[in-house]
């Protein structure tokens, strides 16, 4: 395992395309290693949930996002190998967002995982998430200065919805600038919401919007969302002005019962750990905590003066 000591050094000038540590090589992604790291991605789900929860598509649309954030998958992306195997990849994904998977059941694990680590510190502001339950992954973020900042759960239901009652008729049709901007000038404040330029938000599909005056009123709310690797429906956001609260429940049914129309396993959505509204709101129509992330930061006290002066 390398030392933390190791890492702080190893986070200078160092060229990372062709550092070794401890048996451990980093080197820049590039279109040839999806393979190699969907397999990585898969196998560290497998770790954390019994199975894998995504697929090569998924990765793929990853890496395009980093392109865009960064400019290129080699600016935005790295891999470990250890002895030649790709056994762990880091991706810096924008308005500090990250991933790090690493396959666990290789000996050289945590060597590579600190390595990938101390890569992406490179970045300013970054978060570096873990679930709840993986202790030793949270002690080495801990051992290079990555400290808790926030948590964060996953909730999930069945993909059936038909226990949710009749559908209630909404206005569908928006321009999505309007809505684009809408969203972020009062979003970027809440954590786990940084701004998405529009073209890299339009990827996210439209699934409720609700307008005001019967529908020709400004907009009242909305939710997107989309399916995952087949079988999983997800609440990617759902917002409600000020002046219309009572209609978030109402949203988030008829969200369901559009996800629930391509037939998944189920549907899922994410909220703050310390949103006590929204997380009762969930649980009413159904949702339950599968886990917890808990998102990790070099200096917490910066980052919250930053979000605040967005």
């Amino acid at each position: 395992m390398v030392g933390s000591g190791e890492i702080v050094a190893l986070t200078g000038p160092a060229p990372w395309h062709d550092l070794a540590v401890d048996r451990i090589e980093l080197r820049a992604a590039n279109d040839d290693d999806v393979e190699a790291m969907s397999l990585v991605i898969d196998a560290q789900d497998s770790a954390w949930w019994g199975e894998p929860e995504g697929d090569i598509a998924e990765v793929r649309d990853e890496l395009a996002r980093v392109e865009q954030a960064t400019g290129s998958i080699a600016a935005g992306a790295r891999v470990a190998l250890v002895d030649g195997a790709l056994v762990g990849v880091a991706m810096c994904i924008g308005h500090g967002h990250t991933s790090v998977a690493v396959d666990q059941c290789r000996a050289a694990a945590s060597a590579a995982r600190l390595a990938l680590f101390g890569w992406l510190d490179g970045f300013d502001g970054v978060e570096i998430e873990s679930p709840g339950q993986d202790a030793e992954r949270s002690g080495e973020l801990a051992s290079i200065g990555f400290v808790p900042y926030r948590s964060s759960f996953e909730l999930e239901r069945s993909g059936d919805a038909t226990d949710l009652g009749e559908p209630v008729p909404f206005r569908l049709g928006v321009d999505d600038e309007e809505l684009h901007d809408m969203i972020y000038a009062f979003w970027t404040d809440v954590a786990g919401h940084t701004h998405r330029p529009i073209d890299e938000w339009r990827r996210s599909i439209l699934a409720v919007i609700v307008r005001g005056d019967g529908g020709d009123g400004p907009i009242a709310g909305y939710a997107l969302g989309g399916t995952f690797a087949g079988d999983v429906g997800w609440v990617s956001q759902l917002v409600v002005a000020p002046s219309a609260r009572g209609v978030g429940r109402a949203i988030l049914i008829e969200s369901c019962r559009r996800l629930s129309a391509k037939e998944p396993k189920l549907i899922g959505l994410g909220v703050e750990a310390e949103n006590s509204n929204a997380l009762g709101l969930y649980q009413s129509v159904g949702f339950e905590i599968v886990r917890e992330w808990v998102h990790c930061v070099r200096d917490p006290a910066s980052l919250l003066v930053a979000r605040r002066t967005v």
